[in-house]
This record gives structure tokens, sequence and C-alpha cells, in this order.
């Protein structure tokens, strides 16, 4: 049997083939990045194809969480009507992170051309006080 015969054949050369299937189908996620500045937090998050109704944005007890979800129909139909080709088809995404010391009421979130642009303005430091417990 000649070297190339076994190459095509080769029962890991059609796994290494489905891998990218599985993982560009089923496992994706949402890939963003996350700058520290001074004043804030800015999340970048790249949401190709996701309209804004599509996109849930929270931020709950230090973690921002961001979701989406996307669902299409597709109907072709020939000249009386009757439908010759029907697809649906739907996902999601979701991803959280941990943001602690955030000033929740000054987030804002734009999108522009499939990316969410997030600011998250952090909390005024507090100056920790010292107090004298009295003991009873």
């Amino acid at each position: 049997m000649s070297n190339e015969l076994r190459r095509s054949n080769s029962f890991f050369d059609l796994l290494s083939d489905t891998g990218s299937m599985f993982q560009n189908r089923f496992f994706q996620e949402i890939k963003m990045d996350v700058h520290e500045t001074e004043d804030n937090y800015q999340v970048t998050a790249d949401l190709p194809g996701y309209a804004k109704e599509d996109i849930t944005v929270d931020y709950d007890n230090d973690i921002l969480s961001i979701s989406a979800t996307r669902k299409s129909e597709k109907v072709d139909k020939d000249e009386k009507g009757q439908i010759i080709r029907q697809e649906r088809s739907s996902g999601s995404v979701h991803r959280e992170i941990y943001l602690k010391g955030i000033n929740e009421e000054g987030i804002t979130a734009t999108l522009t051309e499939g990316v969410l642009n997030l600011v998250l303005p952090k909390k005024e430091p507090t100056v920790p006080t010292k107090r004298k417990i009295e003991i009873f």
C-alpha cells in the first residue's frame, strides 16, 4: 500500500476534519477584550450578525453577563406558491466575567457594526473608617 492511500484513509484524518465543524457550530463563544483605566473598565465584545434586540447585558453581584440569541427562517416558494425549500436556524452565545467595584448606574453600552462596547465606571473609592466598638 502506498503512503498516499494510508494518509487519505486514516480514521484520525476524518476526526480532524469534523473537529472544526464541532468547534464552529457548537462551541461558539463571545470574543472580548477588557481594558482597565483609572476611572473605568472598557469591554469590547464581538457579536457579528446579532441585532441590538438580540443582545442582553446584565450586571449583578459583580458579574457582567452578555447573552445573544438569534433565530432565522427562510422560505423559498415557486410561482404557484408551493414551498420548494424552507430553512430554520438558531444560535446563542453567553459570556460572564467578574468585575468588582462598578458604579452600576453609570454603565453604558453601544453596538456598532457587530461590536458591543461597554463602559463600566468604577465606584469612588471609600476611605475605611475606624470605629471603636464598645463591649457590653
